[in-house]
């Protein structure tokens, strides 16, 4: 029994040491048409957008975020919203998914990450009624949320680079003390 045991054991470490970590690494680096999001910079993604026919509301280096309408470049969103640091690093990309009444848009969201990522880290809600909670924990400090709220069926996909995305949080705490002082 007790070498059993011994035996089990070591299998259960090599597999979390070697086939976990396997499996992200085959899940695709995120991207926003073809750039790169681990070392994209507003600039770069701004030409991206616009080549994909997104048009620009509201955005500039002024600004925290870069609203967009996405005119048909991924199917039923309606607004990409891009965050960037200070010094132009992305830190979170959010598609807005509308849904009036029906709350298939969870499942079709969920479906089209999960064509490209695969199955979730860890999911919580039912897709029939109610919040629901999908999280993608991708390399390099990457995470994808697909979320719902409720009562609204409205759908939310969340690209974040949870470094950048602290970082630029703490910028604009900083920001706001500074504000303050004049």
């Amino acid at each position: 029994m007790n070498g059993r045991l011994r035996r089990a054991r070591w299998w259960a470490v090599w597999i979390g040491l070697f086939l976990v970590p396997m499996a992200y690494a085959h899940r695709p680096k995120p991207a926003l048409f073809g750039v790169l999001l681990v070392s994209a910079t507003r600039p770069a993604l701004e030409q991206a957008l616009l080549r994909a026919h997104m048009t620009l509301k509201q955005g500039g280096a002024h600004r925290w975020y870069d609203v967009y309408n996405v005119n048909g470049a991924l199917k039923n969103a309606s607004i990409l919203a891009v965050s960037f640091t200070q010094h132009g690093r992305f830190a979170e990309a959010r598609y807005v998914f509308p849904s009036f009444i029906s709350t298939k848009r969870m499942g079709q969201v969920l479906a089209m990450v999960q064509a490209k990522y695969g199955p979730p880290t860890a999911m919580v809600g039912s897709l029939d009624i109610g919040a629901v909670h999908a999280l993608w924990k991708l390399p390099q400090t990457f995470e994808i949320i697909v979320k719902r709220r409720w009562p609204n069926p409205t759908t939310f996909m969340v690209i974040k680079n949870r470094t950048m995305f602290s970082r630029m949080k703490q910028e604009q705490k900083e920001a706001i003390a500074q504000s303050g002082a004049f």
